[in-house]
């Protein structure tokens, strides 16, 4: 419904529209664009400044739009994860990606150590990776609590 490029070029209150009708297409599918409006905290003339951002000619083809869209998820419900997924696979085979990830191959078989680092979520992703690392014989260290505490002043 919303390609990847078109969401990456959305200013802040459209990416709030975004958000609100990827988080409720149900609820959205029903309301008026005054509602809409409403609930994601903006004008309706900027709700269709971003539907015609986003390709559509006004709300009533959207809506028709995202309707279908609940319809075919209801019916092939893989569908809503899987074509998100191919885009993202669609994106990768590009040349100018593929050849960046040429670069980044090279430069770890030159490297003598590898750290990665994470806080979070991302903590999980450093320790996966240095073992990753560790796994095809390249030195490497994580660092996964990164937080020094702030000396207390008298």
């Amino acid at each position: 419904m919303f390609s990847y490029d078109q969401v990456q070029q959305l200013n802040r209150l459209e990416i709030e529209i975004y958000k609100y009708i990827v988080g409720h297409p149900v609820e959205v599918s029903t309301m008026t664009i005054r509602q809409l409006a409403d609930h994601s905290h903006v004008s309706a003339t900027t709700i269709l400044r971003f539907l015609k951002h986003m390709g559509y000619d006004g709300y009533a083809e959207f809506k028709f739009t995202l309707k279908e869209q609940l319809r075919q998820d209801a019916t092939q419900p893989l569908a809503r994860t899987v074509i998100p997924m191919r885009t993202f696979f669609d994106h990768m085979s590009l040349p100018d990606v593929t050849a960046k990830l040429h670069q980044v191959a090279e430069l770890l078989q030159q490297a003598r150590m590898v750290i990665l680092t994470g806080a979070g979520t991302s903590a999980g992703l450093a320790t996966y990776g240095s073992h990753l690392f560790a796994n095809f014989g390249l030195y490497s260290l994580m660092l996964t609590d990164t937080g020094q505490p702030h000396p207390v002043q008298p």
